[in-house]
């Protein structure tokens, strides 16, 4: 991610993240740029004492006023990912609101890949260039991989006899880099019919939750073994939907699913169900 010289950098739903931060960091110069940080709770916002960052509490659905830069970057560190979960309206607001029309440079890390969500910012925006990722990480690994040790295999455990997998958990996303908005090929006022008809024939066609690799994705966390319903909600579902999709809501689905109380699931369950919630 390449930054211009003395940037505005506007974190669109920041939460937790320091992105922004650290870019604004890495820029030459002490006085070198400013960062807002927007999301609609500022408590969960890192702290960060340096004059050049602000705090701004907003909805991001609705439209944001921002000071005039000429070197405007927008950041969105799976922002979208979370409010296409909302539903074509609500991506609709976010877009023409915050994102479209401003002379900016909207920056866009997702999980999700060029079929799904570079086909609606083709649409939208006059360049666009993407770059895929791969994301490392051990610690997701012990979220992700849970196995029975035994008590004197020390490699799973830290010095502090905490499990710590060697294997690292990898997992793909995508930055978008986007310019020229609102000079796509899809109008303002027909933006939300487009993404509701790309999103339903997309979901009817290109199943991302139950295709052969993801089927296969599953059946390496799963490993053969019955798993309890919070394991099997924390494995299936990135973080982004659990945020929106909690354990509750996930157990009242599968047991109106199958009828009855259920403890646990196996591979082959979960793929089922996942075709009947899509």
């Amino acid at each position: 991610m390449v930054l211009p010289p003395d940037p505005l950098i506007v974190d669109l739903g920041c939460g937790s993240s320091t992105l922004s931060i650290d870019l604004l960091s890495s820029l030459a110069g002490v006085d070198s740029g400013l960062v807002i940080l927007i999301d609609f709770n500022p408590t969960s916002t890192p702290a960060f004492s340096d004059s050049r960052v602000s705090y701004l509490n907003a909805d991001l659905l609705k439209p944001i006023e921002l000071p005039e830069c000429e070197n405007l970057c927008l950041i969105d560190k799976s922002t979208m990912d979370y409010i296409l979960t909302l539903g074509p309206k609500a991506v609709t607001s976010y877009l023409t609101n915050n994102v479209l029309g401003r002379d900016a440079v909207y920056y866009c890390v997702s999980y999700h890949d060029e079929a799904f969500l570079g086909c609606i910012f083709s649409n939208l925006f006059e360049l666009v260039e993407v770059v895929e990722v791969e994301r490392e990480d051990g610690a997701d690994a012990a979220a992700h991989k849970e196995k029975d040790v035994a008590d004197d295999d020390n490699e799973a455990y830290d010095v502090n006899g905490n499990f710590a997998p060697n294997s690292k958990y990898v997992k793909k996303c995508y930055l978008y880099k986007c310019c020229g908005s609102g000079r796509g090929l899809w109008k303002n006022e027909e933006i939300e019919e487009r993404i509701k008809q790309h999103l339903d024939e997309f979901y009817m066609e290109k199943n991302t939750m139950i295709s052969e690799e993801r089927v296969e994705e599953l059946r390496r966390l799963f490993e053969g073994e019955r798993l309890k319903l919070e394991d099997v909600w924390k494995r299936v579902f990135d973080e982004g939907l659990r945020s929106v999709y909690g354990l509750e809501d996930f157990t009242g689905e599968v047991e109106e699913w199958k009828g009855e109380k259920v403890e646990g699931l196996r591979v082959e369950d979960v793929v089922e169900f996942l075709k009947v919630m899509q």
